[in-house]
């Protein structure tokens, strides 16, 4: 096995993830992996790629896309996320699709089926049959969502840009309560947010603050205070300002969650030790040759 093909008929099927973690189980196992993002119009394949060069696990990985997949080496192992017309002949197939979308039938070599996001499900679920199918539920981690991805959807001022790393990842959007009591141990109830407060709220801020949240945005279009920006700065968070109402600015951001990236050692973590409970390394290893090999 020399090529192991990572392919959907749609993007956001959750492929970028599923690769990265077969790619990772196989580097820990010993052999040598690398990561490869094919060109793909429908797709992000840039960034992808950009991600998987910077993979320690993955060392070589091109850090762009490229139109056709390069010859591997005799020990080595490629891990092609690639667009369903780009499988190449021989390779172990991975076919993704997210619960509710027409994925159609899975290609020719397919080695196991992925279904990701299905509805009631939490964890794994391993199906009978050939090939192998695994289903993964609805995740809070893997849904979670970057600060630059809030901000597509919202008509803000970066205050403050922070020093939290661009690929962190939020799982939760939490909109700062009424009674000021109770911020600080209703803010720590959420391991990894992002807040969102009215810009006069400086004690909900001061109070978000100390939770340590990935990022704060302000609603209500005005500056907030100087302890604010002060607190912000001393803890290296995001501040972003919206111009809209805090109503309006929670509905435009529950679209966040609709297309997020796969980026980011946490979204890794997660969709690797999904992965570990099935046999799906096992199916790949097992996999006849590629015809390249």
């Amino acid at each position: 096995m020399s090529i192991i093909a990572v392919t959907s008929a749609e993007p956001g099927a959750g492929k970028t993830g599923v690769a990265a973690a077969i790619a990772r189980a196989l580097a820990y196992r010993g052999r040598p992996t690398r990561l490869v993002r094919l060109a793909d119009p429908a797709g992000r394949a840039a960034e992808d790629a950009a991600w998987f060069a910077a993979l320690d696990f993955a060392p070589g990985s091109p850090a762009e896309a490229l139109s056709e997949i390069p010859a591997p080496a005799a020990v080595e192992t490629l891990v092609v996320e690639c667009p369903a017309a780009a499988v190449p002949a021989g390779a172990a197939v991975v076919a993704v699709s997210r619960a509710g979308k027409a994925g159609g039938p899975a290609p020719a070599g397919a080695v196991a089926v992925v279904v990701t996001a299905v509805p009631g499900l939490r964890g794994v679920r391993v199906g009978e049959g050939s090939p192998l199918q695994i289903e993964v539920g609805e995740d809070r981690t893997l849904a979670g969502f970057a600060l630059d991805e809030a901000l597509r959807w919202l008509h803000a001022e970066v205050l403050l840009p922070g020093d939290v790393p661009a690929d962190t990842t939020s799982d939760y959007l939490v909109i700062a309560p009424i009674g000021s009591d109770a911020g600080q141990p209703y803010f720590r109830r959420f391991p990894s947010m992002t807040v969102v407060a009215r810009f006069d709220r400086t004690d909900m801020h001061l109070a978000a603050l100390r939770a340590n949240p990935n990022a704060l945005i302000l609603t209500g279009g005005r500056h907030p205070s100087g302890y604010t920006l002060d607190a912000a700065s001393a803890s290296g968070v995001p501040v972003v300002l919206s111009r809209t109402d805090t109503e309006n600015t929670v509905i435009a951001l529950e679209r966040v969650f609709e297309g997020t990236r796969f980026r980011g050692e946490r979204k890794l973590d997660r969709m690797s030790d999904l992965l570990a409970g099935t046999p799906l390394l096992d199916a790949l290893l097992g996999a006849p040759a590629s015809a390249t090999a």
